[in-house]
C-alpha cells in the first residue's frame, strides 16, 4: 500500500475553500502515517472544477476511476453528501480496496455508503485532534491488516466484496441467454457456470449487454476464457471444429477491444478490471503470487491442453487451432 487516495465533494458546496484546506488536513494525516496522498484538487491533471473548469465529464469520470483504482487506501469525507464521493467508494468495493469513512460526530452519513463492503472503517470526531490520533489509528489498522494479508486473501476479499455481483435470477439469466441466441450444451454450461460462482451473473449481462457478444462468441470466449477449457472440450460443446472455436474466441477479444492474440494475465487482468468476474488461475499466479517466476513458470491446465491437443492435429495432418 502505497497511494491513498482522498475523497471529498469539490462541486457545488457551500465553503470551497475552507472544504479543500479540511481534505489537505487528511492528505497530511497520511504522510504522517508514512503514505502518499492524492488529492483531486492538488494534483497535475486533477479534476477540480475550479482548477479545471473546462474538462469534460467523461474525462473527470475517466482520470478519477483510474487514480482511486491504482490506490491501495481510500480515505472519503462523508460529513457532506456527494455523489462524486459515492462513485469513488464504489470503485474502491469494485477494486477490493479497502475505504475509510471520515464524518463529524452530528453529521448524518447514507446507510447505504455505511453499508458498503469496501467500507473498513468510520472515524467520527469533534475537533480536529481528535480526528488527527483517530485516523491516524485507523490509517495504521488498515495498513497492518494489509500487509499481514496472504496472497489468496487477497483474492477473496475482492470476491467477497461483489456481494450480489456473483448470482442473477434464473429467470433473469435465461432471458439473457435467448438474447444472446444460445440454447442446448452451451446454454446450459453458462448457466452452471453462472450457478457456481465462475461466472458472476453481472459479468454476463455485461457480456451480453454492454459488450453485445452473441451465439458461438459468446460461448467461445466464456468456456475458454472464462472457464479454462481446453479447446478440443469447447469444439465438443459447440459442434465446431478446434480451428472455428479459435476464430471464434479472436473475433469475442476484438468486440471486447482485446488483442485477438492477447495474452493470458492480460485477459484475466481485463475480467478483474473491466469485467465483473473472478479472476482466473493465470491472473492469480501473475498478480497474487509472492514470486513472479511462479506466474511464468507455471502453466494454465487447459493452455497445456491446448499445446497438446494443437500437436496432436499437426500429427494427423490436421490443421492448427
Amino acid at each position: 500500500m502505497d497511494e491513498v487516495y482522498v475523497s471529498g465533494a469539490l462541486t457545488a458546496i457551500a465553503d470551497g475553500a475552507r472544504a479543500r484546506v479540511f481534505y489537505e488536513l487528511l492528505a497530511e494525516i497520511v504522510t504522517e502515517c508514512g503514505l502518499r496522498p492524492y488529492l483531486p484538487h492538488q494534483s497535475t491533471g486533477g479534476t477540480d472544477p475550479i482548477a479545471a473548469p473546462d474538462l469534460d465529464p467523461r474525462s473527470a469520470y475517466d482520470i478519477d476511476r483510474a487514480r482511486v483504482a491504482r490506490s491501495g487506501l481510500v480515505i472519503a469525507y462523508a460529513g457532506t453528501p456527494s455523489f462524486g464521493v459515492g462513485i469513488e467508494v464504489e470503485i474502491a468495493r469494485e477494486r477490493g480496496i479497502p475505504v475509510i469513512l471520515v464524518a463529524e460526530r452530528d453529521r448524518t452519513v447514507s446507510r447505504i455508503l455505511l453499508g458498503s463492503p469496501a467500507v473498513v472503517d468510520v472515524v467520527r470526531f469533534t475537533d480536529l485532534a481528535a480526528l488527527r490520533q483517530a485516523l491516524g489509528d485507523a490509517i495504521a489498522r488498515v495498513t497492518k491488516t494489509a500487509s499481514e494479508q496472504a496472497p489468496d486473501a487477497v483474492v477473496q476479499r475482492f470476491l467477497g466484496s461483489l456481494g450480489a455481483a456473483r448470482q442473477l435470477p434464473e429467470a433473469e439469466v435465461a432471458a439473457l441467454l435467448r438474447v444472446a441466441e444460445l440454447d442446448g450444451e452451451p446454454a446450459a454450461a453458462i448457466r452452471r457456470a453462472v450457478t457456481d460462482g465462475r461466472l458472476f451473473g453481472a459479468g454476463l449481462r455485461d457480456l451480453i449487454g454492454r459488450h453485445a457478444l452473441r451465439g458461438t462468441d459468446l460461448a467461445a470466449f466464456v468456456l475458454h476464457d472464462i472457464l479454462e477449457r481446453p479447446f478440443a472440450d469447447i469444439a465438443r460443446t459447440l459442434g465446431a471444429d478446434p480451428r472455428t472455436v479459435r476464430r471464434r474466441i479472436e473475433q469475442a477479444r476484438i468486440k471486447l477491444q482485446l488483442a485477438a492474440d492477447a495474452d493470458l494475465a492480460v485477459i484475466g487482468q481485463w475480467l478483474v478490471t473491466e469485467l465483473i468476474a473472478p479472476p482466473t488461475r493465470a491472473l492469480q499466479l501473475r498478480l497474487f503470487s509472492n514470486s513472479q517466476k511462479a506466474g511464468n513458470d507455471e502453466q494454465r491446465p487447459t493452455e497445456a491442453e491446448d499445446h497438446r491437443q494443437a500437436g496432436l492435429a499437426v500429427e494427423k495432418g490436421e490443421p492448427r487451432a
